[in-house]
């Protein structure tokens, strides 16, 4: 079991994990932000502040100012105050003069006079923003003070005013209060009446840094995407469901030797799997024409001994014996071999299942009936798998002969075939001794065997060239299983022997 440490280092060093430094990026890429979100709203605060404080003052001034003509003021005195609050405006500064009446919530407020000029109408939603925000209700409790505020107010032209303060003082006429207002750019580009994210240095930041937070992730994102294609690949090269290349699937021209070296390897791969084949094939010719001549010359010999040399006609026996466990050792051999090879350029293609298992029990029928055994089958229609022909065949014969060789006459064994969600389930159930807990993971290691020496009831005259056993029987199993993808268990029966369940991927 890899240990935590094992772990880290190979899934979240930033160095080894593509996941882990993309993850790191991200986490930087969102806190750097925030920090700099922070500070850059501090700066926006004391900016605010300074600029709200020269507001006040400015409508302060504009007050006093207006004061002598506010406190001696008449109708015929209505011309003049215009005149005055036209010659203290400039760009961007808006001024209004205000009469309040005792009206409730601010209703009795009048627009005395304005610069740039402004009728009562189109002062109207003016009015109804600063009721909205309270001012107007408060000005005559505070007439003789002055209020800031933040707020954007529409206009008739569609154009915002931002609205900085408002000075109030109290003659005889009534309250009076000063507004004063900014449509100036260097006023409206703070976030005075807004939240900063809205502001405009802001949103060119956020679309610059995103923009660069997009190109890096991209960059990973694109390495990920093409080790993912190489991943496809290699899987469907393995499960024989395409002959392209590496080259030519890659995008990156920065990995185009990986991938020419991931197509040598291939090559490679492919090649000594051949060769592995053809010196196989070779090997076994070459040796079994001496076994054979061998066995062809203990024929005249046995001929030649007398009926009653027994010691000689013994030896013939011995002779017979190891030449039939030569054989046997050298078809295993072969069997290794194909099967090192299948491993190492494994062809694959769709492979019936229910088909194949069905087959594979007719070559074993006569060997059932030898061992009086019987066979009970279950098997699903229509179940095919991705692999290759040659390494199931193996995986059914190693099957049914280590079951045949466990079972004792006149018993039972079941094979079934179905579907288990994704999976192709090849299910063998004998009726033999079992095998220790302690073994289960064992018998399917090579050379390993639990099986007696002597054999059990009925087995004794059953046996074949075929049921030959050296330990190597479930490996193959297992071995042959796991090339095509799959994974097989064996388990106790609760009643008596032993069940082996193959499961391969299904191919739908």
């Amino acid at each position: 079991m890899a240990l935590p440490s094992d772990m880290f280092r190979r899934f979240l060093s930033p160095g080894r994990s593509i996941a882990a430094s993309l993850a790191i990026l991200l986490i930087a890429c969102s806190a750097v932000p925030l920090i700099l979100y922070v500070q850059f709203r501090k700066a926006d605060d004391d900016k605010k502040t300074i600029v709200l404080r020269a507001a006040q003052q400015q409508a302060a001034l504009v007050m006093n100012g207006l004061r002598p003509l506010i406190d001696q003021f008449n109708p015929q005195a209505v011309s003049l105050v215009a005149d005055a609050i036209k010659a203290m405006a400039n760009d961007g500064l808006t001024i209004r003069l205000l009469l309040h009446t005792d009206e409730p919530e601010g209703e009795g407020v009048f627009l005395v006079a304005a610069a740039p000029g402004e009728t009562q109408a189109a002062f109207e939603p003016v009015k109804v923003k600063l009721n909205e925000l309270g001012l107007l209700s408060r000005a005559p409790q505070t007439c003789d003070g002055s209020a800031p505020i933040e707020a954007r107010i529409g206009t008739e032209a569609g154009t915002n005013e931002l609205l900085f303060a408002i000075a109030s003082m109290r003659t005889a006429a009534g309250c009076w209060s000063v507004l004063t207002s900014w449509t100036a750019a260097a006023y409206l580009e703070t976030s005075i009446g807004r939240p900063y994210w809205q502001s405009g240095e802001m949103r060119m930041a956020a679309l610059v840094y995103g923009g660069l937070t997009a190109l890096v992730v991209g960059l990973f994102a694109s390495v990920w995407l093409q080790l993912r294609r190489f991943q496809r690949l290699a899987y469907d090269l393995r499960a024989g469901r395409s002959d392209s290349s590496f080259e030519s699937l890659n995008r990156m021209p920065e990995l185009s030797g990986v991938a020419r070296e991931f197509d040598r390897l291939i090559g490679g791969l492919r090649s000594s799997a051949e060769l592995i084949r053809h010196v196989a094939e070779e090997n076994i010719h070459a040796l079994k024409t001496p076994v054979a001549t061998i066995g062809q010359l203990v024929v005249p010999l046995r001929q030649a001994v007398p009926d009653g040399d027994a010691r000689s006609k013994d030896a013939l026996d011995g002779i017979n014996r190891s030449l039939d466990k030569i054989d046997r050792i050298l078809s295993a051999g072969r069997r290794m071999d194909w099967m090192i090879a299948d491993l190492l350029d494994p062809t694959r293609q769709r492979v019936n299942v229910s088909d194949l298992v069905n087959e594979s029990v007719v070559d074993y029928e006569d060997e059932l009936e030898l061992g009086d055994i019987r066979l009970e089958r279950d098997v699903a229609p229509g179940i095919h798998v991705r692999g290759a022909e040659r390494l199931f065949e193996a995986i059914m014969g190693n099957l049914i002969e280590n079951a045949i060789s466990f079972s004792p006459a006149g018993s039972l064994i079941r094979l079934a075939v179905r579907r288990d969600g994704s999976k192709a389930e090849i299910v063998i159930e004998d009726s033999g001794p079992g095998v220790p807990e302690a073994d289960l993971e064992r018998i399917f290691e090579q050379n390993f065997s639990r099986r007696p020496e002597a054999p059990a009831s009925g087995l004794a005259n059953r046996s074949t060239p075929r049921t030959h056993h050296f330990g190597m029987g479930l490996w193959f199993v297992r071995r042959n299983t796991e090339a095509m993808g799959g994974a097989v268990r064996a388990e106790n029966v609760a009643s008596n022997g032993l069940r082996v369940t193959v499961s391969l991927p299904l191919d739908r």
